[in-house]
């Protein structure tokens, strides 16, 4: 870490402990949970924190360990190192690498159960996430080799049995583990009517994500 930016975690720390509370989201199945942590104790030889736990926060922590929050326009990661139904405990934070915060469409998980299948090139993949703007792919890397970047593709989606046409342009391609490449797919067009669809899908995720939630409360 360098000076300036150890600089600016304290003073985010001296924020935290004026603040006392903040408002974070968790990401379960990549719907946003909300909830607020309270802040207990500022370890600083160990650059933890220890929080007072928000129950609605106990479901997506068992999928992910995350926690995001904003400050004056930055968003900020948190990880989490334990928790328990009274206390959290997490790192000093640091800068998030990744825009969930900002995204302005939600996106889900795609169901095991129910999933989105998609045509491109000639080469038939799964999505593993959806929003209404696009899809994010993750396929074994000599499968999607000859796929590029900035480049628009006719697709075809699969969507409980009906099939989608529309196009979309590929904004990254990046490694996901040995032998593995995650692809994030814009779609550039799309009809009213398939529009639709592909919304209806993500409300029904939601509700079974949220119906999960709620057994993992009980």
């Amino acid at each position: 870490m360098g000076q300036e930016e150890s600089k600016s975690i304290w003073k985010l720390i001296g924020w935290l402990k004026k603040t006392k509370k903040i408002e974070v989201v968790a990401f379960y199945e990549e719907v946003p949970i909300n909830g607020v942590l309270e802040l207990e104790e500022v370890e600083e030889p160990l650059e933890q924190i220890i929080w007072k736990s928000d129950k609605k926060l106990i479901p997506p922590l068992r999928e992910t360990r995350h926690l995001y929050f904003k400050k004056d326009g930055e968003v900020y990661i948190l990880t989490v190192i334990a928790y328990d139904e009274k206390e959290i405990a997490t790192s000093f934070p640091s800068l998030a690498l990744d825009k969930k915060l900002n995204r302005a469409y939600v996106r889900v998980k795609t169901s095991e159960t129910d999933p989105v299948d998609v045509m491109i090139n000639g080469i038939q993949l799964s999505a593993e996430d959806i929003s209404e703007a696009g899809i994010g792919i993750l396929a074994p890397e000599d499968r999607v080799k000859n796929l590029e970047v900035n480049k628009e593709y006719d697709i075809m989606l699969r969507i409980r049995g009906e099939f989608l046409k529309l196009k979309g342009i590929i904004v990254y391609k990046m490694k996901a583990g040995k032998g593995f490449e995650r692809i994030g797919i814009k779609f550039t067009q799309v009809k009213p009517k398939d529009q639709d669809r592909i919304a209806k899908y993500i409300m029904d995720r939601q509700r079974e994500i949220a119906k999960k939630i709620f057994l993992f409360k009980g």
